[in-house]
């Protein structure tokens, strides 16, 4: 095992308990369970769209910013599958939930439905992309961001990723859980793991990344319970 192993090892044991709660949320067990309200997910999905343009542009960066042709390569089909999978699943589910719980959003969620606004936890999340994107210089930095990003979301959705799990539960539900586990995915954050390991060298390295991978869980965090808490 390799010294950044064991240091990405050391760091998720150190943070376990801050670890747990990204993927252990009320907002991603209950999606996972299909029990998840209407307007707790649109308000969820309304919130998580506002990233998205911003992070294929975080992609970007990372392959901006990545030293390793075959790396590259890698990063570049990723991007080719945010754009396509889950563009379509935003697309889809808003749509739905638009249409068959207008009146249930129109009373307990008027504004949120009408205006779209950015939750203050989702500004705080959407100025630290901003800085990724236009300022940020570092791989170790981008590298860890995007892993922790992944991560969070592989680790909640796997659990309950079996297919007579997933079978039982409508699109909105299923296809979020499908997009984030499985082969395919759990093979990214493994490479995105591994772009990490392969990055982080010094002390200074090692520090800047344990400062990312508590930020990371951090927004993470701060934004689950935002979107679940929402009361108009």
């Amino acid at each position: 095992m390799g010294a950044m192993q064991n240091f990405l090892d050391i760091l998720f044991d150190k943070h376990k308990e801050r670890y747990q709660k990204s993927i252990t949320h009320p907002l991603t067990e209950e999606i996972c369970q299909g029990v998840l309200p209407d307007v707790k997910l649109f308000t969820y999905l309304v919130q998580d769209l506002k990233y998205f343009r911003l992070g294929l542009n975080a992609f970007g960066k990372t392959l901006t910013l990545c030293d390793n042709e075959k790396s590259a390569i890698i990063l570049g089909k990723q991007i080719g599958f945010i754009c396509n999978d889950e563009n379509d699943y935003f697309e889809i589910t808003l749509k739905d939930i638009k249409s068959k719980s207008k009146e249930e959003l129109e009373s307990k969620c008027a504004f949120m439905l009408n205006q779209e606004p950015t939750l203050p936890e989702v500004q705080a999340y959407l100025d630290y992309l901003n800085y990724i994107v236009h300022d940020c210089t570092s791989y170790v930095e981008v590298a860890t961001f995007m892993y922790m990003m992944e991560k969070i979301y592989l680790d909640w959705a796997e659990p309950h990723s079996s297919k007579s799990h997933c079978d039982k539960l409508p699109f909105k539900y299923s296809e979020w859980i499908r997009l984030h586990s499985g082969k395919k995915f759990s093979n990214w954050v493994c490479f995105l793991r591994n772009e990490v390991e392969r990055s982080v060298i010094s002390d200074e390295d090692r520090a800047v990344c344990e400062k990312t991978f508590l930020k990371t869980l951090e927004l993470e965090i701060d934004f689950f319970e935002a979107c679940y808490v929402y009361k108009e």
